[in-house]
């Protein structure tokens, strides 16, 4: 089932999601939901928070160069090591239409549960440590346009004015 896609300014993408005490039928139709979801919208990643539902899950799918990618799901990710450094443009479906250049670690390890309940400990590097890097920032309500360019910082702020704006115009 496609799930709604929460957009800046919502309040769930500013907070910390919950660890995920016990992977259920709802938490694996959640993964399943998300994965569809995050094709749907032509994403490479997706966290709970940003479908609504404050948990720790992310699902992520990067792609190579021949857009050929591996869909993967971890439930209460944590980054044990960062190395490298690498500027690299990201987007994110929480803003559509919105990029920027963000300094990422160019390698990470990291430890997480898969939805078999079994917990792994593995590296992943360039482009996959990057969307990684971006779905775990939502599981902590870290937006990446926080961590844009100092350059680009003052036209993500009038950005995100005219976002907070427009959903108060609403009310």
């Amino acid at each position: 089932m496609l799930l709604k896609i929460l957009t800046y300014p919502n309040d769930v993408l500013l907070e910390d999601a919950e660890p995920i005490k016990e992977i259920t039928e709802e938490i694996k139709t959640l993964a399943k939901d998300m994965i569809e979801t995050m094709h749907a919208a032509n994403g490479v990643g997706l966290a709970a928070p940003q479908v609504g539902v404050s948990k720790q899950l992310i699902v992520v799918c990067p792609k190579d160069e021949n857009g050929v990618g591996e869909e993967s799901v971890y439930i209460n990710p944590k980054i044990l090591k960062r190395k490298g450094r690498v500027l690299g443009e990201e987007g994110c479906l929480s803003f559509p239409g919105v990029y920027g250049n963000v300094m990422r670690a160019s390698g990470i390890i990291i430890k997480a549960m898969l939805l078999t309940g079994e917990e792994v400990t593995f590296e992943a590097t360039d482009f996959e440590a990057r969307v990684i890097q971006h779905e775990i920032d939502h599981l902590y309500g870290i937006l990446f346009v926080t961590k844009v360019q100092p350059a680009e910082q003052i036209a993500f702020k009038q950005e995100m004015r005219q976002r907070e704006l427009l959903v108060a115009s609403r009310k």
